[in-house]
């Protein structure tokens, strides 16, 4: 479950920055040809969506990890990992923050003028920042902290310390401290995962969600912005059928 958020927040940091490359390319062929090429107001708004929609899944899954990951870690005498990995949350949430405020500012400019793209290629040079950083944070997370996590479950499956509590059981826990993102940005989510990713992530979210109403909900509104995407768009571009997702979003 972890391991699939995390390629869903990188792959959609990855199409924000793609989108963001294409409006610097934009800025960059008026500047110095003189052609009518501009970025477009609403470019500017469904990059502010886009980035937004990623930062509150990101956002949500730190706190997920520090609510439910790490005190079982930290039980069973590995606090030196919790206290590394919240020490990077920490580092990158004015970075997120930092980003947001440049897109609202690009928001308030005159489009095409010197300063919009000024601030454009200062934003692309910041997301890049927070990509390599979210990417290595990730890295180590699985490469060290999951390892842990797993151990710890072992041993406390194996010390019958936790009859209450299953893998779906901890998963459902999981699940259920990210509100957002099974829920309004459920759909959202899923546009991160390429298509053998995403059916591991349903086949999570049928066994772990208790409330089967909820569920329904859940998959419903996947099934509602889906239903008119081309399917060749939903196999093989998960960055296009972003993008058409958010043109026909109210």
């Amino acid at each position: 479950m972890v391991r699939l958020q995390h390629r869903s927040a990188e792959r959609h940091l990855e199409g924000v920055a793609a989108k963001l490359a294409e409006m610097v390319k934009k800025g960059a062929k008026k500047a110095g040809k003189g052609r009518n090429v501009a970025v477009e107001g609403a470019e500017v708004r469904r990059l502010g969506k886009w980035y937004g929609d990623a930062m509150e899944v990101m956002l949500e899954h730190a706190r997920m990890e520090e609510r439910v990951l790490f005190p079982d870690i930290q039980r069973a005498s590995f606090p030196g990992v919790c206290d590394k990995v919240q020490e990077q949350h920490g580092k990158h949430l004015p970075m997120m923050n930092g980003i947001k405020e440049d897109i609202k500012t690009l928001l308030t400019l005159e489009l095409g003028s010197a300063l919009f793209y000024e601030v454009l290629v200062n934003l692309s040079v910041r997301l890049k920042a927070l990509q390599d950083h979210t990417k290595e944070h990730f890295k180590e997370e699985e490469k060290d902290m999951l390892p842990r996590l797993e151990s710890v479950r072992r041993m406390q499956r194996e010390e019958g310390n936790v009859p209450d509590k299953s893998n779906s059981g901890w998963a459902s826990e999981a699940m259920g401290t990210m509100e957002m993102t099974h829920s309004k940005l459920f759909p959202f989510f899923m546009t991160g995962l390429m298509p053998q990713e995403a059916v591991q992530y349903l086949d999570l979210v049928c066994r772990c969600t208790k409330n089967t109403r909820h569920l329904v909900s859940m998959l419903r509104s996947l099934a509602e912005r889906l239903e008119d995407a081309n399917p060749s768009i939903i196999h093989n571009n998960p960055t296009r059928l972003y993008e058409h997702l958010l043109v026909k979003s109210p």
